[in-house]
């Protein structure tokens, strides 16, 4: 991860090296639980960086979490307007 700020505004940016995220965390270098691996490899194959077998990515996600990667899924493809609702609540 690189850290900067932006030209016009100064405001703090980071940029992710997916890949090498990815690859540290199947080398075993990321202390993180099953579930936070599986967002990570969820998260870099939104970025566009890294193909990832959904079958074994979504198993054992909670309701939350699997809520969060639909909104990704649905911010990355342009659809901000939509919504998930999980159990009531609108996230």
């Amino acid at each position: 991860m690189e850290f900067g700020r932006g030209i016009i505004d100064g405001a703090v940016m980071a940029a992710v090296d997916w890949e090498a995220a990815v690859a540290a965390l199947q080398a075993g270098g990321l202390p993180c639980s099953g579930g936070e691996g599986r967002i990570l490899r969820l998260a870099a194959s939104i970025a566009g960086a890294v193909a990832v077998d959904l079958g074994p990515a979504r198993s054992g996600l909670d309701e939350r979490n699997i809520a969060g990667v639909a909104r990704a899924v649905l911010h990355a493809a342009g659809h901000r307007e939509l919504r998930v609702v999980v159990e009531g609540e609108r996230w």
